[in-house]
């Protein structure tokens, strides 16, 4: 095991804890944090393999050393990733801040590679709203997409509106403008998909944000932040304000390019490619219509301590690592069960066909995966019947719109948190249900509808429900074969 006040110590040690975050995320739907889930699972993408290069370098000198690189990597995402690393690390018990190298902060405003000015994610302040609401007409603005989540306790919101343009945005800006608004702590939202054109956003020291959504909706947040995607934002006021004291894009200081890093070899490499298919497959809840299709708690309890068991392994020398290595997936394989044992399986298969493995992996991975070859997707069984009572963790709504000249109906995703059913034990977590409803031809919702279990009423089969209320009314959503 890796000495706290090490570089290798926190390293593994953010592995452990990200997979312990992962867990207490998903143990019961009712407190399920997809925002987290993803987030944490996504750090894995691009450092997992420094994680195994720096656990397998020869020397404990070299594995300091390249665990050193592997953190400056990762924290160099910017500020909110070295954030989390640090208050992730000292929960462990390994203070990270006097290894990380000190922290660069980004401008505000950098410049694409044709050197035009982007727009920045500005904090959603009164001077955001009068900036906007000088380059953009909010009074014709549309709500295109609108979705509230319970993220743990917290509920968050976003909003996607397309806004008509004031600026002449000349012949350089073929696609509307959208502003994507991304909200914390919310605490009121009243909104009928019927009354979706106006927007009016202000912001007071008190009340914090209020944003009025049509004639008579509104949404109230705690804060958030704003950043128009729009191809000609340089053309506007802020964006030729911004070209002004934004340096020229060849003048800028640009950071030392990475070295390649080799990737590990023999079961080394098998194990790093199965945590990153892992994380991968959990980082999937991004897809709020797939979110009760990924096993993610049964991903992390597999998968639980793995940064210290790595670092264990990457310790020996030679056929002692090899042994190790092969020991720790025999460990997943036998943790994962038999809902997830043919997932990983097919994975073992695929890296056994595809990589260059020595030979004694490659019979170690006939020998206990068998001739199939199969690759199932990896997937939770679906439920089958809704019950009479659910809570609300996600609501999604999109207008009807054109994407790429093709027309795209309105449509609803909801997540819901289930209890277990009569046949299931009592002490059974409550588990989540994703719903998509097609072609919406109404959609309400008011804040009331994510407090806590409501009654809950029907119309359709499970996977194609026509219409959806909560509560009596809080949360109405009626699809075009639905009764009024």
């Amino acid at each position: 095991m890796a000495k706290k006040g090490t570089a290798l110590g926190a390293l593994g040690a953010l592995l452990d804890q990200s997979l312990v975050q992962i867990a207490e995320a998903s143990a019961d739907a009712r407190a399920y944090d997809r925002q987290t889930i993803h987030k944490v699972s996504d750090v894995w993408d691009n450092n997992t393999f420094p994680l195994f290069h720096a656990a397998t370098a020869l020397t404990s000198t070299g594995r300091e050393r390249r665990a050193r690189a592997a953190l400056a990597w990762m924290a160099d995402l910017g500020p909110a990733r070295r954030s989390w690393m640090i208050e992730q690390a000292s929960a462990t018990g390994h203070p990270l801040e006097q290894i990380l190298p000190p922290l660069v902060v980004d401008p505000l405003y950098t410049r694409d590679y044709r050197g035009r000015v982007m727009p920045p994610f500005m904090p959603l302040s009164a001077e955001a709203a009068l900036e906007l609401g000088t380059d953009y007409d909010l009074a014709a603005t549309e709500v295109h997409t609108l979705l509230l989540e319970r993220a743990g306790t917290r509920l968050t919101g976003s909003l996607v509106l397309v806004a008509p343009r004031r600026y002449d945005s000349g012949l350089q800006a073929e696609e509307p403008a959208e502003l994507h608004l991304s909200l914390k702590d919310v605490t009121d939202i009243h909104f009928d998909s019927d009354d979706r054109m106006g927007v009016v956003l202000e912001h007071g020291a008190e009340e914090g944000i209020v944003i009025g959504l049509g004639a008579c909706g509104r949404l109230r947040a705690a804060s958030g932040t704003v950043h128009p995607d729009d191809p000609a934002w340089h053309l506007s006021a802020a964006g030729r304000a911004a070209d002004r004291r934004t340096p020229p894009r060849e003048e800028r200081t640009r950071r030392a390019s990475k070295r390649r890093r080799r990737h590990p070899e023999g079961a080394a490499l098998v194990a790093a490619t199965i945590l990153h298919s892992a994380m991968l497959e959990i980082r999937m809840v991004s897809y709020s219509h797939l979110a009760d299709q990924i096993p993610v708690r049964l991903l992390a309890r597999a998968l639980a301590g793995a940064g210290t068991d790595i670092l264990a392994a990457g310790a020996r020398r030679g056929n002692r690592r090899e042994q190790a290595f092969h020991d720790l997936i025999n460990v997943w394989i036998e943790n994962t069960g038999p809902a997830l044992t043919p997932w990983l399986a097919g994975r073992l298969r695929y890296l056994a066909d595809s990589t260059q493995l020595p030979d004694s992996s490659r019979a170690w991975i006939e020998e206990i995966t068998g001739p199939e070859t199969a690759h199932p997707y990896l997937a939770t069984e679906p439920v089958t019947d809704l019950p009479s009572e659910a809570e609300l963790r996600l609501a999604k709504y999109t207008a009807a719109h054109a994407r790429h000249g093709s027309a795209q109906v309105s449509s609803t995703i909801l997540n819901l948190a289930l209890p277990p059913s009569p046949q299931d034990a009592p002490s059974r977590p409550w588990r989540l249900s994703a719903l998509k409803i097609d072609d919406v031809s109404r959609f309400r919702l008011r804040a009331d509808a994510f407090d806590g279990p409501h009654g809950l009423r029907t119309a359709g089969e499970t996977n194609t429900v026509e219409s959806l209320i909560i509560d009596g009314d809080a949360l109405n959503v009626g699809g075009s074969k639905a009764g009024p």
